[in-house]
């Protein structure tokens, strides 16, 4: 009896904590919802009445971005305020800012910055590109992206000429095909984390019924790019074969592994998340240090020790290592991912 009991009362803490934990978090006074920003996407408002800016450094804009979005980093907004009067917002607008989701604080800050140069009607979408592939909504993709490659492009029409470079890997399937053996054949070997963009030929409906596909695959990094935006000579795809992909890191840069075995070894672990997003979780032994103190504060990190930097999404990790690297620093990595912490429980998605 005593065993039923204890085991009952475990299963009704179990639940009370996923309840908990499944319980959204509140909405904020200014914040938009996934919902508001799918029915504005649906009703073609964006880049009409409602304008949409993306927070987050250009090259995460060019991978993959609202379609109708206005790209507008942070960094440059704070250096160069005078170049919104060239996009063209009324001071009276609806203008909304996404980055990486609810760890993220471009948005936010940008929000901020707006309303200070008399945008009256600014909000956030704190949900971000997270929210927005929540409801499988697709990620426009833009030329520069395909164009540096390492990509898998996906054209479902099978037989014409499509985008083939030589830094991407090229595949024709059908819709059919990659429901069945082909599409297995092709992709089942393919890393889950491998970016794929599909081509798009005007067919909005076939566009989302690929990614729609490709996401019951569990491939994570997905956007479309529309074939009349290529400026490039087509060329007639390639034969089939078995995919495969590995990422390519820039200098500083390190991957997920490598980070956490930093973490488990114990090495000098440098957080520049705002100091409320450090309280509220962190990796083990992280320091922290907000990016906006950097210049003042730099020295309180060490020279001559391996330092291993993050954020929450690698956008203010990446200016770190830059930072440091024009004060002299050698010896600075950084992580180029999405993070999420609860006390010292942090999961990475790159």
């Amino acid at each position: 009896m005593k065993r039923m009991i204890l085991a009952a009362m475990l299963a009704a803490s179990a639940f009370a904590w996923n309840a908990i934990a499944a319980t959204p978090p509140p909405v904020e006074p200014d914040e938009v919802v996934n919902e508001q920003m799918v029915t504005f996407y649906e009703q073609g408002a964006i880049g009409k009445t409602v304008w949409v800016v993306d927070s987050r450094p250009a090259g995460k804009f060019l991978s993959g971005h609202i379609p109708g979005a206005i790209s507008l980093p942070l960094d440059k907004l704070m250096k160069e305020p005078a170049s919104v009067d060239a996009m063209g917002i009324p001071k009276t607008g609806k203008v909304i800012f996404y980055c990486a989701g609810r760890e993220c604080t471009l948005s936010v800050d940008s929000a901020a910055i707006f309303r200070k140069m008399g945008y009256s009607d600014a909000w956030v979408y704190r949900n971000g590109v997270p929210g927005w592939n929540q409801k499988a909504q697709p990620l426009l993709a833009e030329e520069p992206f395909v164009k540096k490659g390492n990509l898998i492009l996906i054209d479902t029409t099978a037989g014409k000429d499509t985008i083939v470079t030589a830094n991407n890997k090229t595949v024709q399937l059908t819709i059919a095909d990659l429901k069945g053996a082909r599409g297995q054949a092709a992709l089942g070997a393919l890393s889950k984390n491998a970016p794929l963009v599909v081509i798009g030929r005007g067919d909005m409906a076939a566009v989302n019924a690929t990614m729609e596909e490709l996401r019951e695959m569990d491939f994570r990094r997905l956007a479309y790019f529309p074939l009349s935006a290529w400026k490039e000579p087509l060329a007639a795809a390639p034969a089939v074969t078995t995919l495969n992909w590995a990422p390519v890191y820039g200098p500083g840069q390190v991957s997920p592994k490598a980070f956490e075995e930093a973490v488990a070894a114990g090495k000098f672990i440098l957080d520049v998340r705002p100091a409320a997003d450090y309280a509220r979780g962190h990796f083990k032994g992280a320091m922290s240090l907000p990016i906006e103190d950097m210049e003042r504060d730099f020295a309180k990190i060490p020279k001559d020790t391996p330092v291993f930097v993050n954020c929450a999404t690698g956008a203010k990790s990446q200016k770190t290592y830059d930072i440091l690297g024009r004060k002299g620093y050698t010896n600075i990595s950084y992580l180029d991912a999405e993070i999420s912490c609860k006390g010292e429980a942090c999961t990475i998605k790159e």
